[in-house]
């Protein structure tokens, strides 16, 4: 099952034949609704199908597609995974096909991210009728760093022989990034999905520039239209492990995570001696953020939120590092931290 996770990014819609920056416009035509019943976890409501249509692939293989989304009812972020019921004329059982996804975790309310069945109908020779459902809902409780420093650009239209996609992934960030998952939903010309699309990056380093590509299944690529809700998951975070970013040759910045955190953006100013983040606290509670710089700090560090200083009294030397904790809220922050010695 593909393993992949949250890339949030703001809608820009933009008319054709321009560049955009981030997700275009998601249709909000809901084809093949499932009932929201059906999804009932633990007695709630947490996620569900929000559209999905099936095609055969040029091997006879049943393509199932769609998109999941949380339900308005979930405060916690969601890890889903969506179900199909087929017929195995092999063993002569109803079995339950399962797969995850392209997104990893589920934060935002209602945001489509795309899944995709591909069913030998050999040996399930119904599972194009199949309607999928969520399998399983679950909260997010698990503490979990998700690096999000990078920008997409790509033209609006398909420009390839067979629509496919093309453009281009910056590392916006001073740390290499790894294992990313870009992943769009096709549409066709009346904005229903015609298919799920992914790309997969091993590694990004600090403000490199790489190309990337969507593919089509060739039996719907002459209805592929636009793509839409293009987004990114990245897999390389170990929240056990201080984050290193290099400020000098004889100064390092550490910093750890201990709730669900999206990183919007990371940089270091040598002119201002200053550390900025942009982060999304996820989860409906405060996460602390955990500093450590090394060497010692001989000058005390002042650090702002969302442009209000705030108290340090946590900071403290040990073993040649200046250790810091912060409470961080739920919701989007900006953290300045200044007079970092080089």
């Amino acid at each position: 099952m593909p393993k992949t996770y949250n890339h949030s990014f703001s809608i820009l819609f933009i008319v054709t034949f321009l560049t955009i920056i981030t997700i275009l416009y998601c249709p909000s035509q809901v084809i093949g609704l499932t009932n929201e019943s059906e999804f009932i976890v633990a007695e709630n409501p947490r996620s569900f199908v929000k559209y999905y249509s099936s095609y055969f692939d040029s091997d006879n293989n049943a393509i199932i597609v769609g998109s999941v989304a949380k339900s308005d009812f979930q405060n916690f972020p969601q890890s889903v995974s969506i179900g199909v019921n087929a017929y195995n004329n092999i063993t002569g059982s109803n079995e339950i096909i399962i797969e995850e996804p392209y997104n990893s975790i589920l934060s935002k309310n209602n945001e489509p991210f795309p899944f995709k069945f591909k069913i030998n109908s050999t040996i399930f020779p119904d599972a194009i009728n199949s309607e999928p459902f969520i399998f399983e809902s679950r909260n997010v409780s698990v503490p979990n760093t998700k690096l999000n420093t990078f920008k997409l650009e790509y033209p609006v239209v398909p420009q390839g022989n067979h629509n496919e996609l093309y453009g281009n992934i910056t590392n916006t960030g001073p740390i290499q990034i790894n294992n990313i998952t870009l992943f769009a939903i096709v549409n066709d010309k009346n904005s229903t999905q015609i298919d799920s699309v992914k790309t997969v990056i091993s590694n990004l380093k600090p403000y490199e520039t790489r190309n990337f590509a969507f593919v089509p299944d060739p039996a719907i690529e002459n209805s592929v239209y636009f793509y839409s809700c293009v987004g990114g998951d990245i897999d390389d975070m170990n929240i056990d492990d201080f984050q290193i970013v290099n400020i000098s040759s004889s100064k390092v910045l550490g910093y750890k995570f201990s709730s669900l955190i999206q990183i919007d953006y990371l940089n270091y100013n040598s002119s201002s001696n200053q550390f900025r983040f942009t982060i999304n606290n996820i989860y409906p509670y405060p996460g602390s953020l955990s500093l450590q710089l090394m060497p010692i700090q001989e000058v005390p560090i002042t650090i702002s939120i969302d442009g209000l200083s705030i108290d340090t009294p946590s900071a403290r030397n040990v073993d040649n590092k200046t250790l810091l904790e912060l409470s961080i809220p739920q919701g989007i922050h900006d953290i300045v931290i200044s007079n970092i010695q080089e």
